[in-house]
């Protein structure tokens, strides 16, 4: 009935807005996304996006009811893919094709739901491939569970469980007679790219899943035939898919180069060495991408000395590196997020509820130096290190210092957690706290590390350490753990004290 109403409800809106633009066709996008209720989002075209990096720009924008409801109205120029978007990511399972005058209403399920992916009214006909390549490839949570686990025994076991998936929605497309060729070779550039990610991705992580080790994985040569299948033109590399693949992909590159180097080495050179890669390409869009894709990387930049002096070098090294120009402005635009992190410059401040759902703001602390601790309850070696945070608040429990620790919660129920474990209720972990409340200034992030408020810290792993001056200056984006910090916290101190004892 609900479905009903809202199909109710559209046509009046669509009678009004014909009288509005009678010689204009409205395009419709509407429906159901209830993992985002109450969120702004934005129906972007896929030529503009890139995952995780903010946009200038004006998009079509809206803001979801309690359910999760949407509804777009907009006059495109021309037929595109599209995608929404919120806080940067991307939310639909499918980029979708879009010509004037469509009007389409998706119905997503929720993660924790039973899946399901419908695609329905006008223009539809051309979409409705993807409902059945959904049903054969729902990527649930049962799914990320097998595949981010210890279940295949060697990583041929785990190629040959993708490949099974990929060749049976390679078919079933195959079988969809009424696609428009745009359509179908977009879907099957998505197919590609997506099989490419997880086969890549599993080599970051498959000695850590057997062998509890950080390594890189080296297969054999025969793991790697998948990449003969993939033209890196300018089709393939326009899907949000193949976007997504770019970073794995120069990860690839760049771990055998640096085969026979530490991970030391690897934190060290490994940025320097993709832009050398990037550069003696020809410029295509695929290395635009791939320049674009080394942004995230920076995060883990962060922690080295002289982060923003070779930040002055990748941008030096990027003034003739792009093909498309739109691409290297998205690039500087990005990049400036970065040195809004530079020591000495205005701590982002932000906003966030604590256990009781009060608000608290970082710039309410100005005037004392402020050491935020970003965890989750979620994190082992964050819970590892709240024996070394204790004695670091007894040092200083009579000094103008704030310890903040922001959990990184994904939902409701994580935040219920998050509340009985620093009331030191929690029955696994209580010993790290004596089963004693946690003390501390304590908030919480909702949707973890894509939670709005914090984005401008660009986190994207826990712990992360931030030291922030009495001045509300940031000392250090990327700051020591609770055992090594107190030297830099006393010299916060030192002028302070001083002060406080002139006559």
């Amino acid at each position: 009935m609900r479905f009903l109403l809202i199909f109710l409800f559209f046509p009046a809106i669509l009678f009004g807005q014909s009288k509005k633009n009678s010689k204009e066709t409205q395009t419709i996008v509407s429906g159901v996304l209830p993992d985002l209720k109450n969120e702004t989002i934005i129906l972007m075209p896929v030529d503009d996006y890139f995952p995780g990096l903010i946009r200038n720009g004006a998009y079509q924008t809206v803001k979801t009811d309690s359910l999760g409801r949407y509804f777009f109205s907009f006059l495109p120029k021309s037929s595109n893919f599209y995608q929404v978007i919120q806080n940067n990511y991307h939310r639909l399972k499918f980029d979708i094709y879009l010509e004037p005058g469509d009007s389409l209403f998706i119905e997503q399920s929720s993660w924790s739901d039973i899946p399901k992916f419908s695609i329905r009214g006008k223009g539809s006909e051309k979409l409705k491939h993807l409902e059945k390549d959904f049903s054969t490839f729902t990527r649930n949570e049962s799914f990320y569970d097998k595949i981010q686990g210890n279940y295949f025994p060697t990583e041929l076991d785990f190629k040959k469980f993708i490949d099974n998936i990929h060749f049976e929605r390679i078919n079933a497309l195959a079988s969809s007679t009424v696609i428009p060729d745009v359509v179908r070779k977009y879907h099957l550039n998505t197919l590609k790219a997506e099989r490419a990610g997880f086969l890549l991705e599993h080599l970051e992580r498959r000695n850590y899943i057997i062998n509890e080790k950080f390594d890189y994985f080296f297969s054999n040569d025969d793991y790697y035939n998948f990449l003969d299948s993939i033209d890196l033109d300018n089709d393939f590399s326009r899907t949000t898919a193949a976007k997504s693949l770019a970073s794995e992909y120069l990860n690839y590159k760049a771990r055998h180069a640096f085969k026979t180097k530490n991970e030391e080495e690897w934190w060290i050179e490994n940025l320097n060495w993709k832009f050398n890669f990037i550069s003696i390409q020809p410029k295509s869009s695929w290395t635009d991408i791939l320049a674009l894709s080394t942004i995230s990387e920076y995060s883990f930049g962060l922690m080295l000395d002289n982060f923003f002096d070779n930040l002055k070098k990748f941008e030096s090294t990027t003034q003739n590196l792009f093909l498309i120009e739109k691409n290297n402005d998205l690039f500087e635009l990005n990049i400036q997020t970065y040195k809004n992190l530079a020591s000495g410059i205005k701590a982002p401040d932000f906003e966030l509820p604590d256990s009781n759902g009060v608000l608290h703001r970082l710039s309410d602390f100005k005037g004392k130096i402020v050491y935020i601790d970003f965890w989750g309850t979620w994190c082992y070696p964050c819970i590892q290190e709240i024996p070394d945070a204790l004695i670091l608040q007894q040092n200083y429990k009579d000094e103008p210092v704030v310890f903040l620790y922001v959990a990184l919660e994904y939902d409701s129920t994580n935040i219920i957690g998050w509340k009985e474990f620093i009331a030191g209720k929690n029955q696994r972990f209580g010993k790290f706290l004596n089963n004693n409340p946690f003390p501390g200034v304590h908030l919480v992030a909702e949707k973890q590390f894509r939670n709005e408020s914090i984005k401008a810290y660009k986190l994207n792993f826990a712990p992360t350490y931030v030291l922030i001056d009495q001045n509300g200056n940031i000392v250090k984006a990327r700051a020591n753990g609770s055992k090594k910090i107190q030297e830099e916290i006393d010299k916060l101190l030192k002028p302070i004290k001083e002060n406080k004892n002139e006559p």
